[in-house]
């Protein structure tokens, strides 16, 4: 009777040896959860760059729509749109010591630093202005004198139209 007892206790212990053996990851099964995980993990922050491409057009679409108000304060101020835009380069006028000239700097300052320096082209004359921006993501952002800020597909503002209608 010992004898059997010993022999049960041994073949238990074999067969929890062995099921642990098999139990065990081969190193290709871990290669392959490896890769599964890379992947994953690329496709994630693939997809959280382009939101973020998305959030930053956003920025720039809310710090040009300001735009409007601001212009809005120099027409009333002036009776012109002309102090928005620089006619020597085409950009958005900072030089400016009234109250506006410190918002339009702020304004383009915190455009050029989400799209770099030289992105955005304004046009205005006495009585209309327009401004864009390109976007990371595509197309163009743009205000004009007529009350219009949204994203459009091309660039619409030149020196012979000066509004955002394409």
């Amino acid at each position: 009777m010992l004898y059997y007892l010993k022999e049960l206790k041994l073949k238990k212990l074999r067969t929890m040896f062995s099921l642990k053996k098999s139990a065990a990851f081969t190193l290709i099964e871990l290669l392959v959860v490896m890769a599964i995980i890379a992947i994953l993990s690329t496709l994630t922050l693939v997809a959280i760059g382009g939101y973020q491409n998305k959030a930053n057009d956003t920025i720039v679409g809310a710090d040009l729509s300001q735009l409007r108000q601001v212009g809005t304060m120099i027409y009333t101020s002036d009776n012109s749109y002309l102090a928005i835009c620089d006619e020597n380069d085409n950009t958005i006028d900072n030089n400016s010591t009234e109250d506006y000239g410190k918002a339009l700097k702020s304004i383009e300052s915190s455009v050029e630093k989400i799209l770099g320096q030289g992105t955005v082209a304004c046009y205005s004359d006495v009585r209309h202005y327009c401004v864009q921006a390109r976007l990371i993501s595509g197309g163009y952002f743009c205000v004009d004198s007529t009350g219009f800020a949204n994203e459009i597909d091309d660039a619409c503002c030149k020196s012979n139209s000066i509004n955002c209608s394409p």
